[in-house]
């Protein structure tokens, strides 16, 4: 988990966004939905635009023979640009982050308990947030789904498949 970590604090740090991101994102993406995309900080825009890539690309490389998620492929795309967008609410930066994240390992998850914390409120429930934005702008159950449920343990095969890319990025 350590070096997971240190590798996602890396690429936070100096992996950018380029006009050819924003094109790929732009051509998945609605203008209502683009707009909130970019309210995300830039590192949560690569993070999502990575999500979205390696999914497609594992779609495409026949890596997977499951049905269902061969069939949503456009939606899990989508799903991956908007899955965090709930963190726009209150917006961490790297370093607010890693804090957050050594924090809550020390804690053992303790830290939820500081209510006042905007910006921990934020880490622990962007993905209540970001369905409660989701669900007035779109109605693919899939993506709502996704958003929704990103961090719980799912037997759904959607869900897991998806959570194994976004922890990986």
């Amino acid at each position: 988990m350590v070096p997971q970590r240190i590798k996602q604090f890396y690429m936070n740090i100096t992996d950018t966004m380029k006009k050819e991101d924003y094109d790929y994102v732009n051509k998945i993406l609605n203008e209502k939905e683009m707009n909130w995309f970019l309210k995300l900080s830039k590192s949560e825009q690569k993070h999502s635009l990575r999500n979205a890539t390696d999914i497609e690309n594992i779609i495409d490389s026949n890596l997977i023979s499951n049905e269902v998620i061969l069939n949503n492929k456009e939606s899990l795309k989508r799903a991956s640009l908007l899955h965090d967008i709930g963190k726009s609410r209150k917006r961490l930066n790297v370093f607010d982050k890693s804090i957050i994240v050594i924090l809550n390992k020390l804690t053992k998850g303790n830290l939820i308990k500081f209510k006042k914390s905007k910006k921990i409120q934020c880490y622990y429930r962007h993905s209540e947030y970001s369905y409660e934005i989701l669900k007035d702008i779109l109605d693919d159950k899939i993506i709502l789904n996704i958003a929704k449920n990103h961090h719980n343990e799912s037997d759904d095969e959607i869900i897991k498949f998806f959570k194994s890319i976004d922890d990986k990025n």
